[in-house]
């Protein structure tokens, strides 16, 4: 059945073609037999006219038509007898034959060429609007960031609502799945309830495929980054493993030895046993920093350390840490605070042991008589203390990262005096978590370590 097609402002148009197109051959044919040419030529441009309407138009119905009115119009004007529709001669009859199957075989190849373009234009623009998606997804990283892309596109190409997630829903009319690399990733779910044509579900479905591509991209790297993450923490904690080992038994060594020796020798003078006594003291103090530091610090990861802030004097704070650290004794300490009470809403516990780790730290970089200066100063609405020695200084390979957990310096001689790098990034957490700020730097001569504590006295 041969359909007319189009709408209204279509048909007219190419009824106009047909109609200037045969006046302008009939108006040629005219011409040429005024001229004495033969019939068989003036047929070219009958067949002319009918290629010329069945490429103006679309569908079969006006190129036959021309094909039809072109066979009667040759047959009226220039087949004996003249001016009728009669035909006597066998050869004439088959010359119409011939032309209206050429007709009507050229018709239909142009129709087919014409569709072919068509589809061809289709796949084009497809391709452009993928190309366009692709694109936009290329240099997009997060899954939302992604599907917040594919919907936005999908939107403007297709000018329907569709909900993108990761939700597998079973595949329908109106839910295609995003399929990666052997798995369904999420789903496409139109939300319009207009019926969608073949070229609107050809978009959403290489979209689908697109989306699909970026999201297996983006998974991939999410899955990765976990599986790093995992090792490094893997590895950080068999690191801090052997830290915690080693620092531990290096003080429980020294312990042990010392209590040996005191049990074994029944002659020990009262010097020499004071002395051991002192040594399992200092080991006894230096182990219950570790265990303190170990324990701040699993507060600190889980997110339980909790701030019980008192009004304390800054004299009481320094002098208490001081007093943990008995090995200071050999080395020059300088304390610089101003005349007046000076007093700081913190944690007194926390910010003793915020002290003790930097003072600890200026220990192992320092040698016996080298001086190490506290020095407690108010600016602006804070209060600023910093610890300053003449040792060795902050090793540049180390500088950049020594408030990050488990650094230490490889170039420290002495062993027993290493740590196991959580020191400074356990004091980094109390000072932010008091609002306050931590700096580390190398001075003229030595290590300075700078931190604030915002001054809150007067709202207390």
């Amino acid at each position: 059945m041969i359909s007319l097609g189009g709408n209204m402002k279509e048909k007219i148009r190419y009824f106009i073609y047909f109609i200037v197109i045969i006046s302008i051959e009939l108006f040629c044919s005219q011409t040429l037999n005024s001229m004495s040419i033969g019939k068989e030529n003036i047929l070219m441009v009958f067949i002319v006219g009918v290629l010329l309407i069945a490429t103006f138009t679309k569908g079969y119905f006006y190129g036959l038509l021309a094909s039809i009115v072109s066979v009667l119009c040759f047959n009226f004007l220039y087949i004996n007898p003249n001016y009728d529709f009669h035909i006597s001669d066998p050869n004439d009859f088959m010359l119409i034959i011939f032309f209206l199957m050429t007709s009507i075989i050229a018709c239909s190849l142009t129709d087919r060429f014409q569709k072919q373009i068509i589809i061809s234009k289709k796949n084009e623009s497809i391709s452009k609007q993928l190309y366009i998606l692709s694109e936009r997804l290329l240099n997009v990283s997060g899954i939302e960031h992604i599907l917040a892309k594919g919907t936005q596109y999908i939107e403007e190409s297709v000018q329907i609502e569709v909900n993108i997630s990761l939700e597998i829903k079973e595949e329908s009319k109106k839910i295609i799945p995003i399929i990666g690399i052997n798995r369904v990733l999420g789903s496409i779910e139109i939300i319009s309830q207009q019926d969608l044509n073949e070229d609107q579900m050809i978009i959403i479905k290489a979209a689908a495929n697109q989306l699909g591509n970026a999201l297996e991209r983006e998974l991939t790297y999410l899955e990765q980054e976990k599986i790093k993450v995992a090792m490094e923490r893997e590895h950080m904690l068999n690191s801090m493993l052997r830290s915690i080992s080693h620092d531990l038994r290096t003080p429980l060594t020294g312990i042990v030895g010392a209590s040996q020796l005191m049990m074994d020798q029944e002659n020990l003078s009262r010097e020499d046993i004071y002395s051991l006594a002192k040594d399992i003291h200092n080991q006894a103090h230096w182990l219950t920093q570790i265990v303190e530091n170990i324990l701040n610090m699993s507060k600190i990861e889980s997110g339980n350390l909790i701030l019980h802030k008192n009004l304390e004097v800054v004299d009481d704070l320094i002098y208490e840490a001081i007093h943990h650290l008995p090995e200071l004794e050999k080395r020059n300490v300088k304390v610089e605070v101003p005349d007046d009470l000076l007093l700081v809403n913190v944690d007194g516990k926390l910010m003793v042991q915020v002290l003790i780790n930097i003072l600890s730290n200026a220990l192992k970089y320092t040698k016996e008589k080298d001086q190490i200066t506290i020095q407690v100063k108010k600016i602006k609405d804070a209060i600023e203390f910093s610890i300053k020695d003449t040792g060795i200084g902050i090793s540049k390979n180390i500088l950049e990262h020594i408030f990050d957990e488990f650094v230490t310096d490889a170039n420290i001689s002495n062993d027993s005096q290493k740590g196991i790098g959580l020191g400074l990034a356990i004091c980094k957490a109390i000072i932010q978590a008091h609002g306050g700020e931590i700096e580390a730097k190398n001075d003229v001569q030595g290590a300075c370590f700078v931190f604030t504590i915002p001054n809150e006295e007067l709202n207390v």
